[in-house]
């Protein structure tokens, strides 16, 4: 979707598979009983896609392919061929891939072993691992209460 607003079909029984490994493929066949989730709150960018706009989500955002613009989510997870270049904006975020640009975090960013991000960030909690990579400016906000 190019320069809409994606706004996820309600009535779709097709669900990332969101176990504890962050970078768990896509299972079309999962069943709604594997793990409780918000239908229609979250949104999943597969690997090789390429995706431009302003987007807007209520739950968790999965990005493995490439994002292009504005994202604003609940949770973020960038896989590691995951790609963000735009205003980012979360509560939570959690990178083994690529955020660059202006990066807005409310309250903890996790940038893995992998991961790389730069430009201008806004954190309230921060933890970098070893081989971590940040560039740029950032500044340590209070978290929201």
């Amino acid at each position: 979707m190019v320069g809409n607003t994606f706004k996820p079909n309600p009535n779709s029984n097709l669900a990332p598979n969101l176990n504890s490994n962050p970078n768990a493929a896509f299972n079309p066949n999962a069943s709604a009983s594997a793990k409780p989730r918000s239908q229609g709150q979250d949104i999943y960018i597969g690997e090789g896609v390429v995706i431009q706009g302003t987007f807007s989500v209520p739950g968790k955002a999965e990005i493995h392919g490439t994002v292009n613009g504005e994202l604003k989510a609940d949770n973020l997870l960038v896989g590691l061929q995951g790609k963000i270049t735009g205003t980012v904006t979360a509560r939570e975020m959690d990178v083994l891939g690529e955020i660059n640009k202006e990066i807005h975090c409310e309250e903890y960013l996790h940038i893995r072993a992998s991961g790389i991000v730069s430009g201008t960030l806004e954190y309230s909690d921060m933890e970098i691992e070893r081989g971590g990579k940040f560039a740029g400016s950032m500044i340590q906000k209070p978290a929201k209460k």
